[in-house]
């Protein structure tokens, strides 16, 4: 049974920096408005993504508590050495495009990007997250005291992340990445996997995966309540982020459940190399469309960039982030 636990977690880790990855790449392509639609709430992976990344953390917390200098030592290099190399290709990359590098490259290296909207996504779309993941964990000490609460700490962390974004929204900042992206926007999800953690120590049976007839309506309603709480536009739209991580999960979990082994093993390996692909993974799109702008087919085109996408990623984890660890 535990196995099983921690495969599932493999696996929603790996379909979800999946569906994250072929949002971006589709981004670059017209497509009908409705196939869009439906791409797009790939991009919800990160929700699962923030979940799972506190579920294992926590979990490993859990099993072998480390002071908080050790947890930097070891959580903070884990993330920042890679980040750091893949900035530094992307900077040559830039500099060969003739754009602008040292304040992208000193922001990201610096950290101090997280800070200036200009430079958030200066070396790419999906670099926010690395400014969330780090916020994360210099608040450590802070959230686990918070979560483990004797009443009320779950609820408060998630009253903190509601009030944050209504203070965003009010603010007139929700669009702006170093501010709907700051780690307590989207703490509630983050604590919710630490939870899950700490329930699956105590009592590995309270995470059995709900029946048919809970899924399949959780799924439903999390998808129709993010479209309309999308469409809504403020204040709503604030909010969804809650249907979205409901709605993507319960998909998840159906497509596991439905026990297609060549698939859900494809996904559980993926995620021995996720942080990597999602590392390099707007790299290469962007290398490999500059190489074969109009000299092949859109479709040939979109298989390249995956697959190199994807084998890079895994050479990289394989071959020199494990030096690095």
């Amino acid at each position: 049974m535990p196995f099983q636990k921690l495969n599932l977690i493999d696996f929603l880790r790996g379909f979800s920096i999946s569906t994250i990855v072929l949002f971006h790449l589709f981004q670059n392509y017209l497509l009908p408005s409705w196939l869009m639609k439906a791409i797009s709430f790939g991009g919800a992976g990160v929700h699962v993504f923030i979940l799972c990344s506190g579920f294992g953390l926590y979990l490993s917390y859990l099993n072998r508590p480390l002071g908080y200098r050790d947890f930097l030592r070891k959580r903070f290099g884990r993330i920042y050495w890679p980040m750091a190399i893949v900035c530094m290709a992307t900077a040559a990359w830039m500099l060969y495009q003739g754009k602008e590098v040292l304040m992208p490259l000193l922001g990201n290296l610096f950290l101090f990007k997280m800070f200036v909207p200009e430079l958030e996504s200066s070396m790419g779309g999906q670099m926010w997250f690395i400014s969330t993941i780090i916020q994360f964990y210099i608040a450590w000490p802070l959230i686990v005291r918070l979560i483990n609460l004797n009443r009320g700490g779950y609820w408060i962390i998630l009253a903190i992340s509601l009030l944050w974004s209504t203070i965003v929204g009010l603010l007139g900042y929700a669009e702006e990445r170093v501010w709907n992206s700051f780690f307590l926007q989207y703490m509630w999800e983050f604590c919710l996997g630490m939870k899950l953690a700490e329930w699956y120590v105590k009592r590995p049976s309270l995470l059995q995966i709900p029946k048919w007839k809970f899924l399949l309506p959780a799924c439903l309603a999390g998808l129709a309540l993010t479209g309309v709480m999308g469409w809504a536009g403020f204040p709503w739209r604030l909010y969804n982020d809650i249907p979205s991580l409901i709605g993507y999960t319960s998909l998840a979990l159906i497509i596991y459940k439905t026990g297609i082994g060549l698939l859900n093993r494809f996904f559980s390996y993926t995620n021995r190399f996720s942080y990597e692909w999602y590392l390099v993974h707007i790299l290469v799109f962007q290398v490999v469309m500059s190489a074969t702008k109009d000299k092949i087919a859109p479709s040939a085109e979109i298989i390249l960039c995956l697959l190199l996408s994807y084998v890079i990623a895994m050479g990289y984890a394989r071959f020199f982030v494990q030096r690095i660890r």
